[in-house]
């Protein structure tokens, strides 16, 4: 059979959309009983509306880089599970990154004219196992954490925890950020000039923008999603 009439046949679009419908349920179903648990805590709806507002606008930033890349994904896999992978994952690259490993195994790359079903097939399963550990981690451990947390303010001053949370959520975006400004290529630091700038320029119109508008909701709800896009146009403007 020919690989690409089966990788964007109407049978792969209706495999692959379960996947996104089940994506979609978890999607309300998890806004729902966090909607729920809001007012328990007497949270207003507004609160809850500002939140969403701003996580929705700090997402546009972070969803315009893998375009190109879920394009590669596509000419690779096909439309249809490169759908399904960027609503189930969202990271193109890592797919990609787990479609050559997983090919490499029978001696294939994805940019191989031999690339063929048996290719492909192999590439599913990758981006499948490589995706399941995360998911087992989730679901194991997400049910307890309001009860560790809860033990952890018990046992020691609920201020330092938060301090401590809040720690950890620092240095989890750092590392991410420090990966993209320092790499390592076959034993030589290299530093990219265009990702410092537009971490450096991001950073400081998330501080200006924090500063003088401390006092407006509506601009502190979109800083950073904002900061993030000043930050990836201004770079482009320089560097090209």
């Amino acid at each position: 059979m020919d690989l690409q009439s089966v990788i964007n046949s109407p049978g792969l679009w209706v495999a692959s959309s379960i996947m996104v419908i089940i994506v979609l349920l978890q999607s309300i179903i998890y806004l729902k009983t966090a909607f729920t648990q809001a007012e328990r805590l007497n949270m207003s709806r507004k609160q809850c509306y500002a939140g969403m507002r701003s996580a929705m606008i700090t997402a546009i930033g972070p969803s315009l880089s893998p375009v190109i890349i879920a394009l590669a994904l596509i000419a690779v896999l096909g439309a249809p599970t490169a759908w399904m992978r960027m609503n189930d994952i969202g990271a193109a690259r890592t797919e990609l990154a787990m479609v050559t490993l997983a090919t490499q195994v029978i001696g294939l790359t994805p940019q191989s004219p031999d690339f063929n079903l048996t290719g492909y097939a192999y590439a599913l399963w990758g981006m499948a196992l490589n995706n399941m550990g995360w998911m087992i981690v989730a679901l194991v451990l997400t049910p307890g954490m309001t009860k560790y947390v809860a033990k952890l303010n018990t046992k020691y001053n609920p201020a330092w925890i938060k301090f401590l949370l809040s720690g950890a959520t620092v240095g989890l975006f750092a590392f991410l950020l420090s990966n993209a400004l320092v790499q390592v290529k076959s034993g030589v630091l290299s530093l990219n000039p265009g990702t410092w700038c537009a971490a450096a320029v991001s950073a400081v119109s998330m501080l200006v923008i924090s500063r003088a508008f401390a006092k407006h909701q509506r601009m502190q709800e979109v800083a950073l999603g904002l900061s993030m896009l000043i930050g990836m146009f201004v770079t482009t403007v320089i560097f090209g």
